[in-house]
């Protein structure tokens, strides 16, 4: 593989653009895990995809996903092979995006990272590598794949424990086109973290706006709160901001509820948040019981502030506790 490209973020940290062949990893630079994309359910190995390669090197897909690690899609699109006796790559994980006329299906690309955060406790992660994804026989935009998935791995990248993503690509052209989205982003890439310092992330559901244009108010003249309604444009590329404000800011207020742990979106916050806790610890994550909820077990073990069923006056001493604490 030819090193075509990188931006490094830290002397460690880096993404990467390779040329070369996915099935021909060499030991220098092996990977944890190999990230490719299917149809759902459908390992078919065609003769010009990667599923179609790795078939023809004696590795199959299909059988992986009979005998999964760690089945995700319920959750993320996204499942986890055993390990596998493969030169250089560890473990697969397939990325299956179903089309939803509702949502961006390209942000869809960060259930991936979503997905290896589960993971990270028990698998050790290192290095990932990964094709210009859902750009072969599924036929998303190149352009818009570029976008989202340079910015999402940058994120990630930043803070997880991962030291390098591998972009590989064989295509000339698609090459090209991620050579100049890296320099780029490289480019930007100091202006954004900058512009987009916050000292509170707001995390909640839109159902509960309510409740939050009560933190809104209490604590937006002291601090500078990021609140998706607020800060978002129209026409903004909405995945694009919320992970530049979470990666530049310096806590995060969860507020739970029923309808929060049932949104895509919320779920994508709070791994992001959970991955905050634990590094740093409950000073860097509040969270803000508002309404009854069958929390999951990652959610139920915070030491919240109790203000279930949406009670004002518990809302307000939330807020002044965090006025007296880090004003």
């Amino acid at each position: 593989m030819q090193l075509i490209s990188e931006l490094k973020i830290s002397d460690n940290k880096s993404l990467q653009l390779f040329k070369g062949d996915l099935t021909q990893i060499p030991y220098d630079q092996k990977v944890d895990f190999l990230v490719l994309s299917a149809f759902p359910d459908n390992y078919l190995p065609t003769t010009t995809s990667l599923i179609g390669a790795l078939y023809r090197k004696g590795l199959s897909v299909e059988k992986l996903a009979q005998e999964k690690e760690l089945d995700l899609r319920a959750y993320s699109h996204c499942w986890i092979s055993k390990e596998i006796s493969y030169p250089n790559i560890k473990r697969i994980l397939c990325f299956e995006p179903k089309p939803d006329p509702f949502a961006n299906p390209y942000s869809q690309i960060a259930e991936i990272f979503q997905s290896l955060t589960l993971i990270s406790k028990s698998h050790s992660i290192k290095s990932i590598g990964l094709p210009l994804l859902m750009t072969g026989e599924q036929n998303y935009s190149v352009d818009k794949v570029i976008d989202e998935l340079v910015n999402t791995s940058l994120l990630w990248l930043e803070k997880q424990p991962f030291e390098t993503i591998k972009i590989v690509e064989l295509s000339d052209k698609k090459v090209m086109l991620l050579k100049k989205a890296i320099e780029k982003k490289a480019e930007l890439f100091k202006k954004d973290m900058n512009d987009n310092n916050y000292d509170f992330f707001v995390s909640y559901s839109r159902k509960n706006e309510k409740e939050i244009e009560i933190i809104r108010k209490e604590l937006g003249n002291k601090f500078k709160l990021f609140i998706d309604t607020q800060e978002i444009g129209i026409g903004t590329n909405w995945l694009d901001k919320i992970n530049k404000a979470m990666a530049g800011s310096k806590r995060f207020i969860v507020c739970l509820s029923d309808t929060y742990i049932q949104s895509k979106v919320c779920k994508y916050e709070y791994s992001f948040c959970n991955l905050k806790y634990i590094q740093e610890g409950d000073e860097a994550v509040l969270p803000l019981y508002l309404y009854s909820a069958d929390l999951p077990f990652e959610m139920s073990i915070l030491n919240f502030y109790n203000a279930r069923e949406g009670n004002t006056k518990k809302i307000n001493d939330f807020c002044r506790l965090i006025l007296q604490k880090y004003s």
